[in-house]
């Protein structure tokens, strides 16, 4: 990289020394013409172009200098990504050689190295493109310094005096920083084509392992309705395995002697006794911690028992006793891996072995003492409302079988890191398998089982009696096959079914479990009655019933379909293949760049629904939880949960969009597509669309504001996209469209608040009356009245001599515009009452009737 870097200062220096040095030479190499070429740069432009290309320059190798450090850590990930890819298939090498691997675990690793496969081929295909690309703008670069160095001798010839010391400065800068840029480019291009070749080794490996797996795959389903030529006698089966699992005790003491009498013991510990000594003091800091731990939760313990009943928290409170309780158990596992780890012993059979067996023992003591809890019995305060026969059967015979499954799995895991005889390995992992399915069985006994499925926890149809008898009908034929099929010689079958129907029993009994800890969670956190969220926010109990069923919905069927995919793995029926049986839901027309397909709708659905879920989720989380803590008014708050109504609505529409394939680039297209509808006919919608739009954020009217429309007074209740709601006080709705608010006048009583308000009343009095009086009656009238606010005090005026009466004008200031009406009957009510208490007459008009010609008929009449 240095001898380049040189190269690249000395050409630059030769080129300029050449320019100086051989004018002429230049000179009579020009092209004669006076016209100038097109696309040479003038003298006076030269030193600006420098300037801006220096400046690009700088930029780009900033950028390039903390892009080497980026592909120097993704080539040591890659590294290191190879080494635990050729480590993993030397050791799965190994094992095929030494022992003929599961049919459900030859199907697991072919998935896993497919998927392994796929990733390779699309790195390296972003790889190769992103090489190209770089070597393409490299050559681009190239192309343009040569260009540059042409124009700068077309300079020179022309004009020698151009080429000012300046100027060639600027081009010596420019070359450099070109170097560097091309040093760092050329880093970068070498460690991705490294990298490119790492992942060629990945792919190599695994196109080397994958038929391998594939041939096993084809042996394995070749060999399960084969029957062996000859079959060892069952007494002769037992004989082996009971032989070889004896050996363990005693190869476990041989090596522990030839150890002690190699001196590899002692020699171990003196070279390592520092570390040794402070893992030994780590373990008594452990186990003194954990004991102080274990004391202090313990007296809180009667306390948490009491809460936990009330709060549906028995099942966590049993699993979390225990976890306390087996807590020195625990840490021993982990100090014994940091032991193993620091002294590089974590792959050998002995470590492995110990840690087996600790793991195997934290796990009985921990899964007995919750089932000692969980089937405690109704007297005993178990979880579970049982009487005590059908208690301690499943107490005794639950912990009788976690001992059987803990002993079975030790003594596999022994056989497998002993290198043991695999007829003997396979024969004592198959009747484990059988004795699991046997113990499933005695467990699902019917007297026991109908008193035991009313109080799980569970969806009720499991809660019914033909459910227990189904499982253990279901449970009798798979043992009968699987026995049946062994007594027949097709032991590799029977092995398969019994491995399947083990898996499945576990994929059950595990999600089972899980469930019961997110049900118990989901009661004590969104329980309508005694949930946590109902005790924080009352007013919201709606919205968390809503969430309460979907989220035991949604915790059901993610379960659900979990137990169906661990169930058909099980049987060999891989994620893969039960996607590809799903197929049918990718089809469907294509219009332009939408497809109409199942699964493109079904996401469409669950977009649109959780837009809506989400945004009733952030209005009342903003309405209980943010609003309250600020000082804003009911308007803004409604301005704002709105808003982010309609945005996430929109990000929820845009979702849909993308998932039908249609690219939001063509939004402009749809927008067109709205102009001219609005052109035809949506002129009204688009109208109050935009019209609401105003009403929210410029805010003339407000949810809640008391309006006069028509005559009729109400509140405003709810301003929508199209149209407002409007209640009048006389209880009936008036909606109307948004754009007659914003141009039409509207009287607001309330937009600056609903404070004091000015109410303006008029009276008259006949002729006779005393002016002073009546000013004075009306005045304590108004004063003694509760609505009317002291300061402004009222105010009373004669205001004209009307045809029949003395006009008077009242003004009074009333506490809110909601005293309107009130006060206006209780003033008129007192003062038609003081003014006859006082003989102050209202007057009303009167006529006088002249007659100027009188009916002859009607006088006839009278005169008769």
């Amino acid at each position: 990289m240095a001898v380049k870097y040189a190269l690249y200062r000395l050409m630059a220096a030769v080129i300029v020394a050449g320019f100086l040095a051989f004018p002429g030479l230049v000179r009579a190499q020009a092209a004669p013409t006076e016209k100038p070429e097109k696309g040479i740069a003038s003298p006076q432009t030269l030193p600006r172009g420098f300037e801006q290309g220096i400046a690009q320059l700088q930029e780009q190798l900033k950028a390039w200098e903390s892009r080497v450090p980026v592909a120097a850590a993704d080539l040591a990930q890659t590294q290191k990504e190879l080494d635990n890819l050729q480590v993993a298939v030397a050791s799965l090498k190994a094992t095929m050689v030494l022992q003929r691997l599961p049919l459900l675990q030859v199907e697991e690793l072919l998935d896993l190295y497919a998927d392994y496969e796929t990733g390779l081929k699309g790195k390296l295909k972003d790889l190769g493109l992103e090489i190209d690309e770089l070597k393409k703008g490299q050559q681009e670069q190239i192309e343009s310094q040569n260009a540059l160095r042409v124009q700068l001798s077309i300079i020179q010839a022309r004009d020698p005096a151009a080429v000012t010391p300046e100027l060639q400065q600027a081009f010596l800068t420019y070359l450099n920083l070109a170097g560097d840029r091309d040093l760092l480019l050329t880093r970068v291009l070498d460690q991705l084509e490294q990298r490119r070749r790492l992942l060629e080794q990945e792919q190599e490996l695994l196109t080397g392992l994958t038929p391998q797996l594939k041939q096993l795959e084809a042996d394995w389903k070749g060999q399960l309705l084969k029957r062996p030529a000859a079959a060892v006698p069952f007494r002769e089966q037992v004989v082996q395995a009971w032989k070889s699992l004896a050996v363990i005790p005693q190869r476990g003491w041989d090596w522990l002697n030839g150890l002690g009498a190699s001196g590899r013991l002692s020699a171990f510990i003196w070279s390592h006794l520092a570390p040794i000594f402070g893992l030994l003091g780590f373990i008594l800091l452990l186990g003194w911690s954990t004991r102080r731990f274990n004391d202090l939760v313990t007296r809180r313990f009667r306390t948490w028992r009491e809460r936990a009943a009330d709060i549906h928290l028995l099942p966590l409170y049993v699993l979390g006793r225990a976890l306390v309780a087996n807590l020195f158990w625990l840490g021993l596992i982990l100090w014994l891996g940091l032991f193993f780890w620091t002294f590089n012993l974590m792959s050998s059979a002995p470590a492995q072995l110990i840690l087996a067996a600790l793991v195997t023992l934290w796990a009985l003591r921990l899964s007995i003492q919750w089932v000692q809890g969980f089937f405690a019995g109704q007297t005993a305060g178990g979880v579970l409302v049982l009487d005590r026969d059908v208690a301690r059967f499943y107490r005794r015979f639950l912990k009788l079988f976690l001992v059987y499954l803990g002993l079975g799995f030790l003594g596999l895991k022994s056989a497998g890191l002993l290198d043991f005889p695999e007829s003997s390995r396979l024969f004592v992992e198959h009747y484990f398998l059988i004795g699991i399915l046997v113990w499933g069985f005695w467990l699902l006994r019917r007297p026991y089982l109908v008193r035991l499925l009313p109080q799980l926890s569970a969806p009720t149809w499991l809660h019914q009696p033909v459910v227990g008898l189904f499982l253990r009908s279901l449970l009798l034929f798979l043992l009968a096959v699987i026995i049946l099929a062994d007594l027949l010689g097709f032991q590799n079958l029977s092995l398969y079914l019994a491995e399947a129907a083990v898996w499945t029993l576990l994929a059950v009994v595990i999600l089972w479990f899980l469930w019961l800890m997110g049900e118990t969670l989901i009661l004590h956190l969104l329980h309508p009655e005694a949930g946590r969220a109902t005790y924080f926010f009352p007013e919201r109990a709606e919205l968390i019933q809503r969430v309460f069923v979907f989220s035991r919905w949604t915790l059901g069927i993610v379960l659900g379909v979990a137990v169906v995919l661990w169930s058909l793995n099980s049987w060999g029926i891989t994620p893969h293949q039960v996607a590809w049986a799903f197929q049918w839901m990718t089809w469907g027309p294509t219009l332009g760049p939408v497809r109409l397909t199942t699964l493109n709708v079904l996401g469409v659905i669950l977009a649109i629904y959780l837009g809506f879920f989400l945004s009733r989720l952030v209005r009342g989380l903003m309405l209980v939880r943010i609003f309250p803590r600020t000082a804003l008014d009911s308007g803004v708050q409604y301005t704002i949960t709105t808003t982010m109504h309609y945005v996430i609505l929109i990000l929820a529409g845009l979702i849909a969009l993308n998932i039908l394939g249609f690219p939001l680039t063509n939004l402009a297209l749809v927008a067109g597509a709205l102009g001219v509808g609005i052109g035809f006919g949506l002129q009204n919608i688009v109208n109050n669309f935009l019209s609401g739009l105003i009403l929210l954020f410029e805010r003339p009217i407000k949810v809640g504001d008391m309006l006069v429309i028509d005559g009729q007074w109400g509140l405003v209740k709810e301003i929508r996209v199209r149209s407002t709601i409007f209640e009048t006080f006389d209880r009936y709705v008036l909606i109307i469209p948004n754009s007659e608010l914003v141009s039409n006048k509207v009287l607001n009583w309330t937009h600056y608040g609903a404070g004091i308000n000015r109410l303006t009343l008029k009276v008259g009095v006949s002729y006779g009356s005393d002016v002073r009086q009546v000013t004075q009656l009306i005045t304590e009238i108004c004063q003694a009245n509760p609505r009317v606010v002291p300061v402004p005090p009222p105010q009373v005026y004669f205001e004209a001599y009307g045809d029949s009466s003395l006009n008077f004008n009242i003004w009074v200031h009333l506490r809110t515009p909601s005293d309107r009406i009130p006060a206006t009957h209780e003033l008129n009510s007192a003062i038609f009452e003081a003014f006859n208490a006082n003989g102050i007459e209202i007057p009303f008009p009167q006529r006088d009737l002249h007659v100027k010609e009188w009916p002859e008929a009607l006088e006839k009449k009278t005169e008769g």
